[in-house]
């Protein structure tokens, strides 16, 4: 399967309605990693404006640039954060496609999960991460062709798979799971 472009339009073809996902015991379940990326871009200035209330700072990178910011509800102790303090904010996007084999019928639906990891210390820091994880399953598989039909919660989406030693693993009503991962870091120091 393709890389980003593929995990992208798999989003687009799982997410929709939410479908409970069984959580019964598989015993014979296997995860197969098909493929998987990751982006992590980084910003770092020094706090020009901090209003509270609106929850948004303005930062001056070293290239003269000036950035709003919109710190979400998570995010604590933003009336800390200071004028001339140094805000660095790390970003890191990923995705992770497996195949899931085994003996039950493939789960479809959607679940999400967001959690916040603040840093003790004397300014404020912490971690935002926010998962979603999509289950869908395989409708058909078409190895002339070099096609696979994935069922999501709302569509059935074919893609076309560049390996054909993949195909060979496939089968109908095996689990597709695409997780989508978005963690963001902020650190705050004093200049």
């Amino acid at each position: 399967m393709t890389g980003k472009p593929m995990a992208l339009t798999l989003a687009f073809a799982l997410a929709g309605g939410i479908i409970v996902v069984s959580s019964t015991a598989q015993a014979d379940v296997t995860v197969i990693p098909v493929t998987g990326s990751e982006v992590t871009s980084e910003i770092s200035g020094i706090v020009e404006i901090v209003n509270v209330e609106r929850r948004m700072l303005t930062i001056k990178t070293p290239d003269g640039r000036f950035h709003v910011i919109h710190a979400p509800e998570q995010v604590g102790r933003l009336d800390e954060i200071k004028i001339g303090n140094r805000l660095t904010i790390t970003e890191t996007d990923a995705v992770l496609i497996d195949l899931v084999k085994g003996s039950d019928e493939a789960a479809v639906g959607t679940t999400q999960e967001t959690v916040v990891d603040r840093e003790r210390g004397v300014k404020p820091a912490g971690t935002i991460t926010d998962t979603m994880t999509l289950y869908g399953r395989i409708a058909a598989v078409d190895t002339a062709n070099r096609k696979v039909s994935v069922q999501g919660a709302q569509e059935t989406v074919d893609f076309t798979v560049n390996d054909p030693a993949l195909l060979a693993e496939l089968a109908v009503g095996d689990g597709v799971v695409a997780t989508f991962i978005r963690s963001v870091k902020g650190k705050v120091e004093v200049r």
